[in-house]
């Protein structure tokens, strides 16, 4: 049988964004290895949990093979971890993938800088042009510009790079046979003459919420450092930025305007600390020219550019969100208050009595740990890993899932709090 097989097999095993994969690799040989382990040394390992060790003792390849299959049916290539192929870059990330299904062209990602441009998908026209700008001049530079093809500022940057007649690559949520969101069908086969699609999920597999914040980690993974373009404060692209600084790659954000919604959250990354970038050789002097024998600051060139009838030419789509403008009014008795209107669903509902919060749906793990956190006060992260039982990196990755929902705010130290 194939190595491929018992990777997939592995892969199904572990789940998505295990922390685990490591801690295995680094005690067998290979995954056919970890395949014929006894249950007797399964459940001797180290820092494995029981059920991870339960699923490692289920033998059955049927559903490995079928993808095998799927893929070979489809044209769609395997990367494995143990592949030549498979980005170094993405393995240095505590819980990088087992295997990556792709379509399109590979590309190598330790001799290339990548970056990753996010932001919201309700783009104002200034992020659309700025998504566009700053993805054409990168790709016209040698860099590689990674997204995740969603709605808005993922979009455009994507038809920047295609219009700069560079690849790019694109890392979905769901199975890389699977367009989502369907609006880019036409953005994704363009993508596919000379870029790259990504996804850890197998064939087939449909894009789900939770998805997402897990695929984030393998966008800013696969990249040098990450550019947030516009979003709210509460934002997807967050989490991707977040991703970023965890796994010590560094944040550049462009700057919007002070009364526009989009652009809290690019804002309060320059005010945390990000960069703040007003051209593309902001991001490019950040790296050694010579460590990426592609990379020429001096191809960029003076262009034209129109974004609006890129997006048009590639079928790009933005959210549609007609909360855009702050108003900033001022009460009697009152310091300036900042409030957005309409009133955003992640955020406060103004009633005459008592303010009512109110959250998009947690999932389980979410409502859990938020359940721990007191109305009054804050607590540590190990408090909630404690309290929960739930794994350190999960407890992590649904904490920024709900700071990016409003749900709770990070404080200095690890600690965090109730809105």
């Amino acid at each position: 049988m194939s190595e491929s097989l018992y990777w997939v097999w592995l892969s199904l095993k572990l789940g998505d964004a295990s922390p685990y994969l490591n801690k295995l690799v680094s005690q067998f040989a290979s995954p056919k290895e970890i395949y014929e382990a006894s249950r007797s040394e399964l459940l001797s390992l180290d820092k494995i949990p029981d059920s991870v060790k339960n699923r490692l003792a289920d033998k059955n390849l049927d559903r490995a093979e079928r993808i095998l299959e799927d893929c070979r049916k489809s044209g769609i290539g395997i990367m494995t971890f143990a592949d030549p192929r498979y980005p170094r870059i993405l393995k240095y990330i505590s819980n990088p993938p087992a295997v990556l299904y792709f379509k399109g062209k590979p590309i190598d990602f330790d001799r290339k800088l990548g970056v990753a441009v996010v932001g919201t998908r309700s783009m104002s026209d200034y992020g659309r042009d700025m998504a566009y700008k700053f993805a054409y001049e990168l790709s016209s530079a040698g860099a590689v510009v990674v997204s995740g093809m969603a709605l808005g500022v993922d979009g455009m940057a994507a038809a920047g790079a295609l219009d700069a007649q560079a690849a790019t690559v694109v890392v979905l949520g769901g199975g890389v046979d699977v367009v989502y969101p369907k609006a880019h069908k036409k953005l994704y086969n363009s993508i596919l003459k000379d870029g790259l699609v990504l996804s850890e999920y197998p064939p087939g597999t449909i894009s789900e919420p939770s998805h997402f914040p897990k695929r984030n980690r393998i966008i800013s993974g696969l990249a040098r450092c990450t550019l947030v373009v516009e979003c709210p404060e509460h934002s997807g692209a967050l989490i991707t930025a977040n991703k970023a600084s965890a796994q010590g790659r560094p944040i550049f954000s462009i700057p919007g305007a002070l009364n526009m919604e989009k652009s809290v959250g690019a804002n309060k990354l320059i005010k945390d600390g990000a960069k703040m970038v007003t051209s593309v050789t902001d991001i490019l002097d950040a790296f050694e020219q010579s460590a990426f024998s592609d990379l020429d600051i001096n191809a960029i060139g003076a262009v034209e550019y129109d974004a609006k009838k890129a997006a048009n030419r590639y079928g790009v789509e933005s959210k549609k969100d007609e909360r855009s403008i702050i108003s900033f009014k001022k009460s009697k008795g009152a310091v300036d208050t900042a409030e957005t209107e309409p009133a955003s669903s992640l955020g406060t509902e103004k009633e005459q009595k008592e303010p009512k919060r109110e959250f998009a749906i947690l999932a389980p793990l979410e409502k859990q740990i938020y359940d721990n956190i007191p109305n009054e006060g804050d607590v540590s992260m190990d408090f909630l890993v404690a309290s929960t039982g739930i794994g350190e990196d999960s407890v992590n990755m649904h904490l920024l899932s709900l700071t990016c929902k409003g749900a709770v705010v990070e404080l200095p130290g690890k600690r965090y709090r109730r809105i």
